[in-house]
């Protein structure tokens, strides 16, 4: 979208402020901190999902309604007077919406529905459900492998129970409550009956007429049919059917008394399994099918999100569930409360740009004289652009972060530790080949149910055809997921019969990596999947065939993206570890360097495509926050240095390692993936060392689970991770009293110096770069957190008020000094949003330079000369020069941020031939800058950096310079 294509009227952001609410942080808390993020220079709200979701949700990301919003985190009044204040304020609010999935628990009025209705329910068409699989157990149910041993062995342990609650009769399993079609309860109702009194007492009496009354309202319930009006009706006579036991229960002692004698005999009798029969017919007349976890491969009959059995895929191509879910997001648009949406997910739509398109069409009605402003969560892999058919302001910037990391650091340093890591620490291992075996063990293991969907599809267009009909099972499942692991991108964009040259060079690329790995494989499978995946769909081929035909296409599109994001980011990120700041959501661990070049490239063209795309440093979503990921990449300028000092850290901890089951615990590849997070998150001050221990411990646990070699999230190894715990408590036990720690605490404390540094270059970079810059809560100040759900902790917002209180009142009384004063002050994290304030005032002073200014990038030699990164950007009337440095090792005076006296001496900063080196002024120390004497527009570099490692500097041109433009 173009800047053209905006309204006077829009709210459009300029600097964006993530939030999570959840339970402990509410609107109501929120609004008290409006005024706060105004303050700091913040325009828009970037709020995460707030609609209902599972009780006690942290992230909201699960969501139950989408209809209400999430009662824990406020009522309708509160999001008003949010709304309200932010609208007052000329601020936005944009929201995280998930139309991808939804929460599969009892507290999803739409999932409990289909689970008591099945394809009778109102929702059938809701969820993305294969009503029609190869099991004839499975015909017209949906699988639930939910159980953590064989369905025999969980009935006759006792760990169903049906139970009576608010909503009715349902099945609890340990925390999971599954709801009963009351069609099937019959039986039940006739042995409370015969639970009840023979006496003709009335209350007595009643109690056998109202269950007659309900035994016939069941008699007159609809079968499961899938037709429209059978569907509205069938849960309705439900409803009152539930409503009538309900009332009953509530006034009927008799009743009361002889259901509790019912549910304690249907529950059985613990080594008597006949006692569960009757449980067990029940369940088996329910539309689930439980079953144990392990046939998830052979039994999985819905699509998922990822691998996670309880968030159930949404069918957002069906125009009445896409009307159903955004009625209340378009209302609170209407009513001018959300500003922007962010789509959580596109990637996992059947046609993320059809959804797009509809979503943009429905925004527009809902606000008439507004302009849509959609952003997409879209991961990029290197190169690949975000397709052009898709109507939206850009993506949540992960692309941004990872150029703002390969552009700074020593690409020397990056190729030595590469070298000793897969020589040394891992020998042999290729993070291209590990993606490769790890993209296909998660497609036949966790996504296993998804293959066999899949190649279920594929062997019925193959048997359905004349050139691969003899294909065996085994060879199309293969070749599945030998594509899938190919694929170099999330997923293709395919649709229908429109395959774009993008997408068919995508394939052609694929089909030639999977020919030259497997060689001996015969050839006719991969002609065949050219066919079907190109969508080369002969003019006379049936309609049935047709429609088969692209919906494994679509299938497979949404499959591949779970493949690459648990194989890659879950998975791999947490296995190769030479530089773990490349480790991030849409990096690349191989990258070694990106030259200024390249990152001024790759800003162009955001200013020319989607100049209101996100740039981001940190998320909910990254694997470590921005100053831990700075440190981290601090460690390439020591390079030699940091491997010899991390051996001799392996030898000193020796000791301390311990042995499990013939392993050593831990392995060199984590033990450095854990001293480089050590290094990274060691806190400046404040957070106590048992604090710091304990989430260290945590996050070492999530670690491992994730690299899936010893242990893993379905069947965890404790036995080795209490290994891996004791080695950490011992190396944390021996605080200040080995030379390990006197030389880590040493080391650690000039690490974070320079990666503070580093860390506010890629701030001023953020904030000066095409795009709009978008903060992670708490991220104003240093945040040494590591991945969810350790950046999910409380942030200390009254201590960020008063800081924000003391610059305020600093800059009045010393408005040429404060800057300095912060940077020997450092540790406090002052200067950090200083730097954010002094830059966000700027912008929004003039929102159309930081929009829309020009972009010249400064001279590529000087810059790597000087190993720094600048440019400038203009428009009629204003320039603004923003200049970082690129590696701070060395060059930062003794205990404070500011660079070494001397260093900038002598020296000069060559502007873009056509810019006025007259007239500039340092924009964070207030200061003018003087124009270098020589050949061609200069400025004094001395002038310029003004003693820190980073620079802005603002121009204001005369009436008669701007014409001359």
């Amino acid at each position: 979208m173009k800047l053209t294509d905006l309204r006077p009227g829009d709210r459009i952001p300029l600097a964006t402020y993530r939030m999570g609410f959840h339970k402990g942080f509410r609107l109501s808390q929120a609004l008290r901190l409006v005024s706060y993020l105004e303050r700091l220079g913040i325009t828009t709200l970037y709020a995460s999902p707030l609609f209902a979701s599972r009780s006690g949700s942290n992230h909201g990301y699960d969501v139950t309604d989408p209809t209400r919003l999430n009662p824990e985190i406020g009522n309708r009044t509160d999001f008003e007077r949010l709304g309200r204040a932010l609208r007052d304020r000329r601020m936005g609010m944009i929201l995280d919406i998930v139309p991808n999935h939804m929460a599969a628990h009892f507290e999803n009025p739409w999932w409990r529905d289909l689970l008591e209705n099945g394809e009778s329910s109102r929702f059938s068409m809701f969820f993305d459900v294969d009503w029609d699989p190869p099991q004839r157990a499975l015909e017209h149910r949906i699988s639930l492998p939910i159980l953590g041993a064989p369905y025999q062995k969980v009935l006759e342990n006792r760990e169903f129970e049906l139970v009576f609650g608010k909503r009715g009769f349902a099945v609890r399993y340990w925390g999971t409550l599954l709801p009963v079609d009351p069609g099937t309860l019959q039986p039940v109702l006739a042995e409370i009956r015969e639970q009840l009194p023979e006496s003709q007492e009335k209350d007595v009496s009643e109690a056998r007429d109202a269950i007659a009354a309900i035994s016939d309202e069941i008699a007159r319930l609809s079968s499961r049919n899938p037709s429209r009006f059978t569907r509205r009706l069938r849960s309705r006579s439900g409803e009152r059917i539930h409503k009538s036991l309900r009332a009953l229960r509530r006034k009927s002692l008799p009743f009361r008394e002889a259901m509790d004698k019912t549910l304690a005999e249907y529950n059985g009798i613990r080594g008597i399994p006949s006692s569960f029969d009757r449980l067990d017919a029940l369940l088996d007349r329910q539309v689930y099918w439980l079953s144990h976890w392990k046939t998830v491969t052979r039994t999985l009959n819905y699509r998922r999100f990822f691998d996670v059995a309880d968030l159930v895929g949404v069918r957002m191509e069906d125009e009445r569930v896409f009307e159903a879910f955004h009625h209340q997001l378009l209302d609170w648009v209407s009513k001018g409360l959300v500003t922007g949406v962010r789509v959580d997910h596109v990637d996992g739509l059947r046609d993320p740009s059809e959804y797009l398109g509809r979503l943009v069409r429905h925004l527009r009605e809902a606000l008439p004289q507004g302009t849509p402003q959609v952003w997409v969560e879209k991961i990029l892999a290197s190169g690949e652009p975000l397709p052009g058919d898709w109507p939206v302001m850009g993506t949540t910037g992960y692309e941004f972060m990872n150029r703002l990391t390969a552009v700074s650091g020593d690409p020397e340093g990056v190729r030595s530790i590469r070298r000793w890591y897969e020589t040394r620490i891992s020998p042999g291992a290729s993070f291209e080949d590990s993606v490769y075996h790890l993209k296909k063990y998660v497609a036949e293991t966790l996504l296993g149910g998804e293959l066999r969907r899949l190649t279920l599809m594929l062997e019925w267009l193959a048997q359905n055809g004349r050139t691969a009909r003899e294909l065996p099972f085994r060879d199309l499942q293969g070749g599945i997921v030998e594509i899938s692991a190919c694929l170099a991108v999330y997923r293709t964009y395919m649709r229908n019969d429109a395959v774009s040259q993008a997408d068919r060079t995508r394939i052609d690329q694929v089909l030639s990596e999977a020919r030259r790995r497997h060689r001996v494989r015969r050839q006719g499978l991969y002609r065949f999947f050219e066919r079907i995946l190109t969508l080369d769909i002969p003019a006379d081929t049936p309609a049935e065939r047709k429609v088969r035909w692209t919906d494994f296409v679509a299938g497979w599109q949404q499959f591949t993206g779970p493949v690459m994001a648990k194989g890659v980011e879950d998975t791999a990120f947490y296995r190769y570890s030479p530089l773990i700041s490349f480790n991030e959501v849409g990096g690349d661990p191989r990258c070694e360097a990106l030259d200024t070049t390249s990152f001024h490239a790759f800003n162009a063209r955001r200013l020319d495509t989607h100049p209101l795309t996100l740039s981001a440093t940190s998320t909910h979503d990254t694997k470590r926050s921005e100053d831990v990921r700075a440190r981290i990449q601090v460690l390439s300028e020591y390079g030699e240095e940091w491997i010899a000092r991390v051996e001799q850290w392996m030898r000193w901890n020796r000791s301390l390692r311990v042995s499990f089951q013939g392993v050593t615990v831990p392995d060199p590849a984590l033990e450095l993936f854990l001293y480089q997070t050590l290094v990274g998150a060691w806190p400046l001050a404040g957070e106590k060392e048992g604090d710091f221990s304990a989430r260290m411990e945590a996050y070492a646990v999530k670690v491992v689970r994730e690299a899936k070699i010893r242990s893993n999230w379905i069947t965890p190894d404790t036995g080795y991770e209490e290994a891996l715990l004791n080695f950490l408590r011992a190396l944390f036990g021996k605080r200040r009293t080995t030379p390990f720690w006197e030389d880590f605490v040493r080391f650690s404390a000039e690490v974070a110096r320079e990666g503070a540094a580093l860390s506010l270059g890629w701030l001023v970079l953020k904030m000066t770069s095409p795009g709009v810059c978008d903060f992670y809560q708490g991220t104003e100040l240093w945040d040494l957190s590591l991945v969810d759900p350790d950046n999910r902790r409380p942030v200390d917002y009254a201590r960020r008020e008063r800081f924000l209180a003391d610059i305020l009142s600093g800059r009045k009384t010393d408005p040429g000094g404060i800057f300095h004063q912060l940077l020997d002050n450092w540790p406090d994290g002052r200067v950090k949003m200083f730097v954010m304030l002094s830059v966000l005032e700027e912008r929004r002073r003039h929102p159309d330079l930081f929009l829309e200014g020009s972009y010249r990038p400064l001279n590529p030699g000087w810059e790597e000369e000087q190993q720094m990164v600048g440019f400038v950007r203009s428009l009629p009337g204003r320039d603004l020069l923003a200049v970082v440095s690129r590696r701070v090792r060395g060059r930062l005076a003794p205990g404070s941020l500011r660079v070494i006296d001397g260093r900038f001496a002598g020296k000069s900063v060559p502007l873009p031939e056509g810019v006025d080196p007259g007239g500039w002024r340092h924009l964070l120390t207030g200061n003018p800058v003087r124009a270098f004497a020589g050949e061609g527009p200069a400025l004094m570099m001395e002038d310029v950096m003004a003693g820190a490692p980073l620079s802005v500097l603002v121009r204001e041109k005369t009436l008669s310079e701007g014409n001359k433009r």
